[in-house]
Parts: structure tokens; C-alpha cells; sequence
């Protein structure tokens, strides 16, 4: 991820924007947001980073976000097995889970796309199952899809097709299902464990 910033930042000068803060559970986050852009080969190109902390008590954690687009949006929860999970994005692509108690990382996935400067997966929507995420996404605003994420596996897995669905708008959760209404119409109810045994019947590829 390191050279991917590197070469996306380049030697930009960022000009400070906004400043803003946050509250989730009993995390503060403060944010600073900064714009640069820059005219190369005729063409202006925009940057945009943020400054962001986190501070429980007297416990801290600080990193920078890039390209990220509605700060005061790009973070959400996850509970799993007791413990709260702040999941959030440095980049557009990928997230990063911070323990909520310790905030330490405890998990950061960067697509291998990313890395070699194609496009990637954006998620843009999550719903929870226990241990497995549902995520929407897109590829810079098409085509749309929904990836399952095992967190205990730490694997991806499009289950758009199995699903009959590319959008978690309408989708919500109750308890252990998911209630939907895919693409045809037809509304469903569809448990954590049917989605896992949809998986290992169509063999849905990892990504």
C-alpha cells in the first residue's frame, strides 16, 4: 500500500479543508481533511487525504485515509464473538478492522489490484451475519455487486449470481437472515448458514 500512496500522492501540496469529528460507541475520531491539485501533462488532476484519530480514554490510534470520499460515512461496526470492530478505508479500496477495546489493527485487506494500479472493488454497503459480511461494491460506479466476507477465513467470495442480487438498498437484517428482494422480484429470507452452503455448492470464485 505504501508505493500505491507513494505514487498517488506524488510531491503534491496538500491545503488544509475541514475538520471533522465523530462519535461511535465510545470512540472519539477526529478528522482533517486536506485537497491538493496539480496540472500534469495538461490535465489537473485532484488529490485528497485525511489526517484521522481515533482516542478512547487515553488510548490512541492515527492513520491517514486517501482518495476516501464522505468521511463522517466510511466507517461502520462489526461485532463479532463479544468484541466491537471499527472497520474503515485508508483508500477507496479495501478496509482495515481496528479492535475497538485496544484500537489496534487486527486485520487490513488491500487488493492485489490495487497494488498494481488496476481497478479494484469499492464497498460501498455492509450488512452482518455473525462472522460473515455482506458487502456491496462497485467498480467505479459499474457494474455493481455483492461480496460475502468470512471474517473467521479472512476469504471473499461474489455471491451477486447465487444471490440473484447486485444491491443491498432494499436488504435488511433480522436477527440471523437476511430479507431481500432480489432482481427478479421476489422476496427472500436467507440465512447466514444458506449463503454459506450456496458458496460451497456453486464453488462462487474468491477474489
Amino acid at each position: 500500500m505504501e508505493t500505491y500512496i507513494k505514487e498517488y500522492c506524488g510531491d503534491f501540496q496538500f491545503d488544509f479543508v475541514e475538520h471533522i469529528s465523530l462519535e461511535i460507541a465510545d470512540i472519539f475520531i477526529d478528522i482533517d481533511v486536506y485537497e491538493a491539485e496539480k496540472k500534469i501533462d495538461g490535465i489537473m488532476n485532484h488529490r485528497e487525504k485525511a489526517n484521522v484519530r481515533f482516542q478512547k480514554g487515553s488510548v490512541k490510534y492515527e492513520c491517514e485515509f486517501f482518495e476516501e470520499h464522505g468521511y463522517p460515512n466510511c466507517f461502520f461496526e462489526v461485532h463479532l464473538k463479544g468484541r466491537l470492530y471499527i472497520c474503515f478505508r485508508k483508500t477507496l479500496y479495501g478496509f482495515t478492522m481496528l479492535d475497538a477495546q485496544t484500537l489496534t489493527e487486527v486485520y487490513e485487506y488491500v487488493p492485489k489490484a490495487m497494488l498494481k494500479g488496476e481497478e479494484s472493488f469499492i464497498i460501498t454497503d455492509v450488512k452482518q451475519l455473525d462472522e460473515l459480511l455482506i458487502l456491496e461494491g462497485c467498480y467505479w460506479a459499474y457494474p455493481y455487486e455483492c461480496f460475502a466476507f468470512d471474517m473467521a477465513e479472512k476469504r471473499f467470495f461474489n455471491v451477486s449470481e447465487i444471490l440473484n442480487m447486485d444491491s443491498l438498498e432494499e436488504v435488511k437484517v433480522n436477527g440471523n437472515q437476511l430479507i431481500l428482494t432480489d432482481i427478479d422480484g421476489e422476496t427472500k429470507e436467507i440465512t447466514k448458514e444458506d449463503i454459506v452452503n450456496l458458496i460451497c455448492k456453486n464453488g462462487c470464485a474468491e477474489i
